[in-house]
């Protein structure tokens, strides 16, 4: 069979199942198994099973269920509710203080938790009835939660980095630094959004009121002590990477002993809040390699059929500038993260295009950060905008979709800006990586 004819059938037979409503990791799968026994028989699964084990059998995949787990046991540690509280009283006489605090309580999140289901749920949880009780704009409400929630696929330990690393072969460890730079300059695109709409419209986001803010300095700065080591926790982690100290998996397995003892240190640290921590964890790494063994056989298959060497040579021979190829590349991207979830996307579609990106010429962990920055707009493109229905969840009654859909427009937009300078100046994304001790 030709690489043509089987990448019509195989990506025809995918958007088919999905429209069928078919689980992606089942659609994946499936569609693997049968085009593999169709072209080669039963002797070719041998082949799948090798490949799928190849990626099992890396010791940088340990690090997603450990960091999962640090994620969800701080969580049940209460961190997020102090950090709040805290930023309330230091800044929520700004107009637009609260959404702006909420911006930050998602990256210090974001940095803690690495998933942003999570993230934008607890923010949902906390930020969201104390911003409306207050008479925050709905959409600046919604909005703010839903955008600063998707900077979790940037912010390290960003799980998205990890399967992205692990399936094409790139270091983990220099993709999370690489993800500070955008992760930064999205949190400051959005906290200035905010604060400018806010200054031009007071009524978007009315300043907290005088009682609930007006606290002496010691108290102020007190409600900073229970967060220490939570903080110290995450840096640490982040800087053993950072200076060579450990892998990402070590650095894991530190992290989810160290939310441990900050759990105790806080008194939260029960056999309840263990064994949920642990139960969460195996439901969301569960969720994660039931979709990462589909794509993989997918991916084996069109691969072992000249497919991935098919749209590669494609690629390249078009007579474009390599910008407009990547351009191309990225409108794939958003275009299947409005319909797909990006964890398929990533295994899918990144050992496909990083080929292609070599052969052109542009740098393979410049275009990793990158590919998650399209990544994270996905988490807001509707119809299916993972960040919306997850805080939809939590959302009042009255909140609808149509008001979250409305609220993540000026935020993609944002987004779009963010990876404009992004790809104009790489060093945003590269000057950290370049820093690391080898």
């Amino acid at each position: 069979m030709s690489p043509e004819l089987l990448t019509a059938l195989m990506f025809g037979a995918f958007f088919l199942l999905l429209a069928l409503g078919v689980p992606l990791a089942w659609t994946t799968g499936s569609i693997g198994l049968l085009f593999s026994l169709f072209l080669w028989g039963p002797d070719s699964l041998s082949l799948i099973v090798l490949r799928i084990w190849d990626v099992m059998g890396s010791f940088s995949i340990i690090a997603i269920p450990l960091f999962v787990f640090m994620g969800n046991m701080l969580q049940k540690s209460g961190v997020a509710d102090d950090l709040f509280k805290a930023f309330h009283v230091w800044i929520g006489g700004i107009r637009g203080g609260l959404a702006a605090a909420t911006i930050v309580l998602c990256t210090i999140l974001a940095a803690m938790i690495g998933t942003v289901g999570a993230d934008v749920t607890i923010t949902g949880l906390i930020a969201l009835p104390f911003m409306l009780q207050r008479g925050y704009d709905k959409h600046m409400a919604l909005g703010s939660i839903v955008a600063g929630g998707a900077l979790g696929v940037l912010i390290p330990p960003s799980i998205m980095f990890i399967i992205y690393g692990v399936t094409v072969g790139e270091s983990i460890g220099k993709l999370f630094m690489g993800g500070v730079g955008p992760g930064l300059l999205f949190g400051a695109l959005y906290i200035g959004y905010i604060l400018i709409k806010c200054h031009f419209n007071p009524a978007a986001g009315p300043p907290a009121p005088k009682e609930e803010r007006m606290i002496p300095l010691s108290q102020k700065i007190g409600m900073f002590k229970s967060l220490i080591i939570p903080v110290l926790l995450v840096l640490g982690v982040m800087g053993s990477i950072f200076g060579g100290v450990a892998t990402p998996g070590e650095a894991a397995g530190v992290g989810a002993l160290g939310a441990m003892v900050c759990a105790v240190v806080r008194r939260r640290f029960t056999m309840e809040n263990l064994k949920d921590s642990l139960f969460d964890t195996m439901k969301t790494v569960g969720l994660i390699l039931w979709i990462v063994f589909g794509a993989m056989i997918f991916i084996a298959t069109y691969t072992l059929g000249g497919g991935a060497e098919f749209v590669k040579s494609a690629l390249v021979a078009l007579p474009l500038n390599p910008w407009l190829v990547l351009i191309i590349i990225q409108l794939i991207l958003l275009f299947l993260g409005m319909v797909l979830d990006i964890i398929g996307i990533t295994v899918l579609l990144a050992p496909i295009f990083v080929p292609v990106i070599k052969t052109l010429g542009f740098d393979p962990l410049w275009f990793g950060v990158i590919f998650n920055l399209n990544l994270q707009i996905a988490y807001l493109s509707p119809p299916f905008g993972y960040s919306m229905f997850y805080l939809k969840a939590v959302a009042p009654p009255d909140v609808t979709m149509t008001d979250l859909y409305r609220s993540v427009l000026p935020y993609m937009a944002l987004q779009l800006i963010g990876m404009i300078l992004c790809m104009l100046f790489p060093q945003i994304i590269l000057w950290l990586p370049n820093l690391m001790i080898k």
